[in-house]
């Protein structure tokens, strides 16, 4: 049985890790991008001050403003999932993106603005403490993978590619 052990465990890592790598690519780059746009809206007058009542919030208006995106953006939802049944697959999957996207900036930005005050809520220190767990230990099993040693390197120097380039247009 232990022969078959590490052979088991090279197929579900060999089928789990490339998707994973890809997953958590895409969410950095999309988390950083998205809080930078939104960091960029902050900076026009109107949302700035917005953004500064928010960070005045209580503890529990916090956490009621932190759950709004995510329901805000379920009917767009809905309305995507009826276009998709109703034979209508590339406007639903545009519209949930959009949604998705939407809420994802959202998210990210009231948390960034909220986030010392939620640190407060026990429900939200107790969710924050398991995704940052779950986020370290996939890392940390990432880290053991060559393909994604090579591809976060590669990132970053496409990444230090780009930025050159764009200094240098600019």
């Amino acid at each position: 049985m232990s022969d078959r052990t590490p052979r088991r465990h090279s197929l579900v890592s060999a089928l789990l890790v490339p998707p994973a790598v890809l997953l958590m690519l895409a969410e950095e780059v999309v988390w950083a991008g998205l809080k930078a746009l939104m960091a960029r809206l902050g900076r026009l007058p109107l949302v700035a001050r917005l953004e500064a009542r928010i960070q005045t919030l209580p503890p529990m208006g916090a956490a009621a403003l932190f759950l709004a995106p995510g329901a805000a953006m379920f009917p767009f939802k809905l309305m995507a999932l009826w276009a998709m049944a109703h034979g209508h697959v590339l406007w639903g999957i545009l519209v949930l993106l959009a949604a998705k996207l939407t809420a994802t900036a959202l998210f990210a930005r009231i948390y960034t603005l909220c986030k010392p005050t939620l640190m407060s809520v026990a429900w939200f220190v107790r969710l924050h403490d398991w995704i940052t767990g779950a986020k370290a230990w996939a890392h940390a099993r990432l880290n053991g993978w060559r393909v994604w040693r090579f591809a976060r390197r590669s990132i970053g120097r496409l990444r230090s590619w780009a930025a050159r380039l764009v200094a240098a247009l600019g």
